[in-house]
Parts: structure tokens; sequence; C-alpha cells
């Protein structure tokens, strides 16, 4: 997994499996609104991803929509460098700026440069690249955690997140404090995770649930692949 990938998995907010009883959500237990929050999240076919984690001293900002389809589009930004994400049926292409390609290329940053310009690259299918922020199943599976048995939970009091009631769940584990955000009316949706303590920390917030979005491959004159390059 890549680092970036790494830090955005470390805001994650586990959810055990346990039974959901009771007529009022707010009275279930941190453990019961969590398990609630992993299933409607699990039956999604489309969401957005936003938000900021620091690793290593270093903010990486997301800001992703994906659907089940292989669709998606948005941004990744690490430092003073942002890529453009797209992806259509499965196929994705990146666009990096200057800085984006001089803070992760190094010293071949000049000749990735001259070579590809402002086009959009052809990304790499390796699971561990730009591909797993435009599957909602790898995406969500790095956000949040399907199983951690040494997790403790604590139910917080109501809160108002954008608008919506959410009922705050504090998780620490052996990996830090994080705390989940999850509405309170059905669908029980996680809206916000943040992560408080621990090695990687952050904030990330979740909408456009289920929301359809318009995306279209680059004209062909507009890819560049690197594959190409000695």
């Amino acid at each position: 997994m890549t680092r970036m990938g790494m830090a955005v998995a470390g805001i994650g907010i586990a959810a055990v499996l346990t039974a959901c009883g009771g007529d009022d959500f707010t009275d279930q237990s941190g453990e019961q609104i969590a398990d609630a929050s992993k299933k409607a999240m699990g039956d999604l076919g489309a969401v957005k991803v936003s938000g900021t984690v620091t690793t290593g001293g270093k903010d990486v900002t997301v800001d992703v929509q994906t659907n089940d389809q292989g669709d998606c589009t948005g941004s990744i930004g690490t430092g003073d460098g942002v890529a453009e994400l797209l992806g259509v049926d499965g196929d994705l292409w990146f666009k990096p700026d200057e800085a984006f390609w001089r803070a992760s290329a190094g010293d071949s940053a000049d000749q990735i440069l001259a070579a590809v310009g402002d086009k959009w690259v052809v990304a790499p299918s390796s699971g561990e690249g730009f591909d797993q922020f435009c599957d909602i199943d790898d995406l969500l599976g790095e956000l949040i955690k399907s199983e951690d048995d040494g997790a403790t939970y604590t139910k917080l009091d109501t809160q108002d997140v954008e608008g919506d009631e959410a009922v705050p769940v504090e998780q620490e584990d052996d990996d830090g404090k994080s705390v989940g955000y999850v509405l309170v009316d059905e669908p029980h949706y996680l809206v916000k995770v943040e992560k408080t303590e621990g090695e990687d920390t952050g904030k990330v917030t979740f909408s456009a649930f289920d929301e359809d979005f318009d995306v279209e491959a680059p004209a062909t004159d507009d890819i560049a692949d690197l594959g190409n390059l000695q």
C-alpha cells in the first residue's frame, strides 16, 4: 500500500458485527451505532470523500467522487501540488501539476514534465496507487476498518453536522483515537471521521451518497503514457 493510502486508512473507524436493537437509534450502544453505519456505507453505490490527513509532517488532501462502476472524478493533493483524477468504466487517468511532479518524481521530474506537459497520464492498475481512490469498495475499505477486536467505543452527545443530526462514536485502539459521526436518520451513513490521536491524524467527510455524476474520458490526443518513457 502506498504511504498516501496508509495515511488515509489510518483515520478509519472500525465497526464490530453486533445486533442493532432498540427503537431509538441514539439509545443504542457505540458498537451498535458503528455497525449500523458500516452496513449503510457498505450498501452505497456512490459517494464523495473530502478531507485532509497529516502524515510524516505533510498534509495530504482528498476530494474524490466515486462509484461502483469504475467512475471517479476529483483530486489528490500533497504539499503545494495537486493531481486531478478521472476514471471511466475502470480506466483511470491523472493530471498532476508541476509542483506535484516535483514532489513525487524526484530527479525524473524534469524529464516527465518535458514529455507530459499538461496532458492526462494513464494510471497503472497496480491496486496500490491512484486506483484505490476510484473504486468505492477499495476506498471505503481503506477508510472504514472491517474489524478490530481490541477497540473500545464511547458514544458521545448528538451533534449537528452540516445541518444533519449525527451521533459521534469515539473509537480507541492501539492506533490511537478517532471519532465517527453517524447520521441519526436512516440510512445511518458515516458523514465525518476525525482522527485525533495516533501516527496519522486528520479529518474526512462523506457526502453525495448514491448521487450520480458525469464523467467523460479525455481525448486521445490529451493523454500521455509514462510507460513509453525510458
